[in-house]
C-alpha cells in the first residue's frame, strides 16, 4: 500500500469521481463541468507531481487533458484509492465516474493521492506501449501549432509580397516627387512673373 501514485512519462489514464452538483466558485462562473474537471486534474499534477509537465503554457487551463468515453480495453489497473493508507476518501454527494488521459512531457513523478469534496481519483492504469490509448503521439500545443501552421505561411506570404511592396514604394515615391517638382516649378514661375511686373511698374 502506498499513499503516492505514479505519473508516468507519456500518456496517463485516470478515473476520477466528480460530484454532479459542483459548489459555486466565482473563478468558475461560466466554466463547464468538463473543463472544471480538466482544470482540477492539471492543477493537481502541476502542483503535486514534481518533474511532470502536462500543461500548455499558452493554452487555457486544462486544455491538454482529454476526456474519454469509457475506459480503454486492455489496460491493467495500477493503483486504486482503496490501497491508500488512512481513512476512507469520499466526495460530498452523488458523483459521476469520469475517465480521462493526459500526456506527461516531463519525467516520471510521484504525487499524493488527489481528492477533495468535489473530486476523488478512483484509480490509475499502467500505460502500455501496445495500447492505442497510451502509445499515440502527444497532443499538440499552441506554440507547436503556431510555429508550424501559422508563422510559416505568414513568412512565405511576406516573402512573396516583398517585391510588390518595393515596387509600390518606388511608384509612390515617384508620384510624390513629381508633385514636389510640379509645385516648385509653379512657385518659381509665379515669383518670376511677379518680379517682372514690379520692374515694369518702376
Amino acid at each position: 500500500m502506498s499513499e503516492f501514485l505514479t505519473v508516468y512519462p507519456g500518456w496517463n489514464i485516470w478515473q476520477v469521481w466528480q460530484v454532479k452538483d459542483l459548489p459555486f466558485s466565482v473563478m468558475m462562473v461560466g466554466v463547464s463541468p468538463d473543463r472544471q474537471l480538466r482544470i482540477w486534474v492539471e492543477d493537481k499534477v502541476r502542483l503535486g507531481a514534481s518533474g511532470a509537465v502536462v500543461a500548455d503554457p499558452i493554452d487555457l487551463k486544462g486544455g491538454q487533458i482529454e476526456l474519454l468515453q469509457g475506459t480503454p480495453e486492455g489496460l491493467v489497473t495500477d493503483q486504486r484509492k482503496e490501497q491508500v493508507p488512512g481513512p476512507s476518501m469520499f466526495v460530498s454527494g452523488p458523483a459521476n465516474l469520469r475517465t480521462l488521459r493526459f500526456f506527461n512531457r516531463g519525467s516520471k513523478a510521484f504525487m499524493a493521492w488527489p481528492h477533495d469534496e468535489s473530486y476523488l481519483l478512483e484509480k490509475t492504469f499502467v500505460p502500455s506501449p501496445t495500447n492505442p490509448a497510451t502509445s499515440g503521439p502527444p497532443p499538440t500545443t499552441i506554440p507547436e501549432t503556431v510555429g508550424n501552421g501559422v508563422v510559416s505561411p505568414v513568412t512565405e506570404a511576406a516573402k512573396q509580397a516583398t517585391p510588390l511592396l518595393i515596387i509600390g514604394a518606388v511608384l509612390t515615391g515617384l508620384y510624390l516627387f513629381k508633385d514636389v517638382i510640379f509645385n516648385a516649378t509653379r512657385s518659381f514661375t509665379r515669383n518670376r512673373g511677379s518680379a517682372r511686373s514690379r520692374r515694369g511698374q518702376g
